[in-house]
């Protein structure tokens, strides 16, 4: 399985649409992915069909992966493309080129996706119509019954294809641009999913031996549906084997025409699910990986971001530990067929969960790295000036090397600073002789936009470029640097105690800085999910088989439960990034726990004890097999720390 389609390494949620419009297209392509798993790990085979369906299944997922890159959900439901509502106005009737070309774009996309999809869905049940094919023949030859378990999905499928096939025709019509129309459209792929999800389900849980034939008395075991013992097909030509007295054994091979031969395939569920689970960690080490340039191109780096840094990589490596290393690691998952469909189902949060967290984890570090840069840069920045003594009406300031060095690091040139300040200062190209309260007022206009440029400059650094800043914010910072800026001037004139969100500046960095602060608010909560349902899929896999294993799964429930309180840090009155000194009692603590650059280092203490604790479970869990061989005597804990003695 690719990446999910509209993969977000290495860009931002801006707001929570983006994210539900991420997760709504990750569950869809999420989907798809295991509906064809579940079809290879009992139906396929290396012949020519299969390669040609694999090979229009990857064409389906580029399409995906080119159209759904930035895709809204709301789109023409809550507003219109290249809009901040609903618009009637039809493509004829536009004149602005920007909305005429998102108004396409989302057009376009839109009709992609709904028939990449449709066409998915028509592959996957060709499919499992050949397998039908495949077994009525069969079935004729062996004088059987195809078993209901073939039947469920050929005919089932059908109903979903002709909902996600009415969804495209919904989308490529005028109606697709409607209210309506665009609801109808996810109704439709919703009922769908459902559907089919419903459907594999009812398949997993079908015996392959026909219910009329009645259990086989020499089978090992009638309970279990997907490992019953079952002699291999070719046993099913065999020639009748005779008994002691020279008669065939009719009764035997009565027994064994009544044997559906079950489909064998070298496909493993937990093969395929730890390979798209490297691939996704794979993924998140390339996104954390790429800030390093950020980090080499800042001016200032705080002691804060090596701690963040070292906590990224404690993050990601546990995450793969407690995966890979588990209470089930490296065996198949036990039990039917239905069980091994919930144990693939519950990968969907935690698969989710972890390429959200892991962007979210970049976008911390970033965040952290870029506020703690910002503090160094001001409090120097500061000292800078007021040590260098800079005279607005002597040209030659404009040389001072040391101020020119400083901003320069950061992306400005003093000199056209200190230029365009001297010009809004001096009359027809002569200094005033006298300073006066206006001068005063400019010089502080001047400074207050050096500010934000400053902000801006680093900013740019650690999140990509002004590519990143949205076109209403481009706008509110060009105002904001014109001389005679009524902004700046209202920012100027607000009262010292003022709140700091009254400030337009502080409004666009709180602009800027939106998205990462939004994920700050929920990372607790998917780490927490990752835990819960690693617990439970190690529960699902199979029957603990000591209390060690039980202990595991139980501590990183918990786990993941005590890291769900931290969401109530999100309760507070003040829900901004900076608030005045006398109301930091009423601002939300995640805000609190952002400036105490604390956001990764607690999830990494968080997986660090999981893992102490799993590393002691492991320990006792094998001191225990070694009392039971005779190998050690006495209470577990006297012996914890002790090397166990080689079997001689």
């Amino acid at each position: 399985m690719p990446v999910p389609p509209g993969s977000t390494w290495n860009g931002n949620f801006n707001d929570a649409w983006d994210t539900v419009s991420y997760i709504a297209f990750f569950l869809v392509v999420w989907w798809l992915w295991a509906s064809q798993t579940l079809y290879s790990i009992h139906f396929y085979t290396n012949d020519w069909f299969h390669l040609l369906s694999l090979f229009l299944q990857l064409v389906i997922f580029g399409l995906l992966a080119a159209t759904t890159r930035g895709y809204d959900v709301t789109a023409y439901i809550l507003k219109s493309p290249g809009a901040d509502r609903l618009d009637p106005q039809t493509v004829d009737q536009m004149f602005d080129p920007d909305r005429y070309q998102k108004d396409r774009i989302a057009s376009y996309s839109m009709r992609v996706i709904a028939f990449a999809l449709a066409a998915s869905r028509a592959i996957h049940w060709f499919q499992h119509i050949f397998v039908l094919n495949y077994a009525r023949r069969t079935a004729k030859e062996l004088k059987l019954s195809v078993p209901l378990k073939l039947r469920v999905l050929p005919v089932g499928l059908a109903v979903s294809n002709s909902m996600f096939w009415a969804a495209a025709v919904v989308t490529l019509s005028s109606r697709g641009k409607t209210v309506s129309g665009a609801k109808l459209k996810f109704i439709l792929w919703a009922a769908g999913l459902v559907s089919e999800v419903l459907l594999h389900g009812v398949m997993e849980h079908l015996k392959w031996q026909d219910i009329s034939f009645g259990p086989l008395k020499w089978s090992n075991s009638s309970k279990d549906t997907s490992h019953e013992y079952v002699p291999a097909q070719p046993e099913l030509h065999e020639l009748q084997p005779v008994s002691s007295n020279g008669q065939s054994s009719q009764s035997t091979s009565a027994r064994k025409k009544r044997i559906w031969p079950i489909p064998r395939s070298n496909v493993q569920l937990r093969e395929r699910l730890e390979g798209i689970t490297t691939v996704i960690l794979g993924e998140g080490i390339n996104g954390i990986a790429g800030t390093f340039y950020a980090v080499i191109a800042a001016p200032e780096l705080g002691e804060q971001v090596y701690t963040n840094l070292a906590s990224a990589a404690i993050i990601v490596y546990l995450l793969a530990y407690l995966y890979f290393e588990g209470p089930t690691a490296n065996r198949n998952p036990k039990g039917s067929g239905l069980r091994q469909m919930m144990w693939l189902l519950l990968h969907l949060p935690f698969m989710l969960s972890i390429m959200l967290l892991l962007l979210g984890v970049k976008n911390q570090f970033l965040l952290t790295s870029y506020l703690s840069t910002a503090t160094e840069t001001f409090d120097k920045f500061d000292t800078k000036l007021w040590q260098e003594e800079i005279d607005p009406t002597d040209s030659n300031s404009a040389e001072n090397s040391s101020i020119k060095w400083f901003l320069l690091k950061r992306g400005l040139k003093w000199a056209d600073e200190f230029n365009e300040l001297r010009a809004r200062l001096t009359h027809n190209g002569s200094a005033p002789l006298d300073a006066s309260e206006e001068d005063s007022d400019v010089i502080t206009i001047w400074y207050m936009q050096l500010y934000l440029k400053i902000m801006l400059k680093v900013y740019e650094t650690f999140m990509g470029g002004s590519k990143v800043i949205d076109s209403e914010t481009q706008v509110k910072i060009q105002q904001y640097y014109q001389a005679n800026s009524t902004l700046v001037i209202e920012d100027m004139h607000l009262p010292y105690d003022a709140a700091p969100s009254s400030y337009h500046s502080e409004q666009i960095i709180d602009k800027l800085l939106g998205s990462s602060v939004l994920g700050a608010r929920y990372i607790a909560g998917l780490a927490a999910i990752i835990l819960i349902s690693l617990g439970i899929m190690n529960r699902i896999h199979s029957k603990p088989r000591d209390r060690f294993q039980w202990g595991i799964i139980l501590t990183r429930i918990l786990m993941g439960v005590a890291l769900l309180f931290l969401l109530l840090l999100n309760i507070g009155h003040y829900q901004s990034l900076w608030v005045a000194e006398y109301d930091e009692y009423l601002q939300a603590g995640v805000f609190k726990w952002i400036l105490k650059w604390s956001v990764l280092p607690t999830l990494a203490a968080a997986f660090m004890i999981e893992f102490f604790i799993e590393l002691a479970l492991h320990r006792l869990a094998g001191l225990a097999i070694a009392r039971k061989r005779g190998r050690l005597n006495g209470p577990l804990r006297r012996a914890f720390f002790r090397p166990l003695n080689r079997p001689k």
